[in-house]
């Protein structure tokens, strides 16, 4: 039972404080020894980028430099990252930038990937065109 509390309260302090290891936590690294490859979790739907874990659509945003965010502040409350580990080993089209804040996302040729909080369900494409500097990522 207190081995149940503990682990519960542990994940409850990760989830506060956006730390993803325990290593990033405590200092000990129990996840993965070395970097692993991984695959964005991105899939395509309906001609349109998405994110493959709660299928809400993607995002760039023109103001960004290649591999560079500069969505910060109120910028990233409207507009979430899609976050990334920071051991991860990429190829292809699908990176990882690291933003000033130290954290990762994930970027499409270089062009970091966002999530809009307009957006209530799966299809929804409400971010399109916001300020004519927000697009959804086309797959087609």
């Amino acid at each position: 039972m207190k081995r149940i509390i503990m682990l519960s309260a542990l994940t409850g302090v990760l989830a506060v404080t956006g730390c993803t290891t325990m290593k990033e936590m405590v200092g000990m690294d129990t996840s993965m020894q070395n970097a692993q490859s991984f695959t964005a979790p991105v899939a395509s739907q309906n001609g349109m980028l998405v994110s493959s874990v709660n299928n809400m659509t993607l995002y760039t945003f023109d103001k960004d430099s290649m591999n560079k965010s500069n969505c910060v502040g109120d910028c990233l409350k409207a507009w979430p990252a899609l976050t990334a580990p920071s051991n991860v080993k990429t190829s292809g089209q699908f990176s990882t930038i690291q933003r000033d804040d130290g954290s990762y996302q994930w970027a499409a040729n270089g062009k970091p990937l966002y999530f809009f909080v307009k957006d209530m369900k799966v299809g929804d494409m409400n971010g399109d065109k916001v300020g004519g500097v927000w697009h959804i990522v086309k797959t087609k």
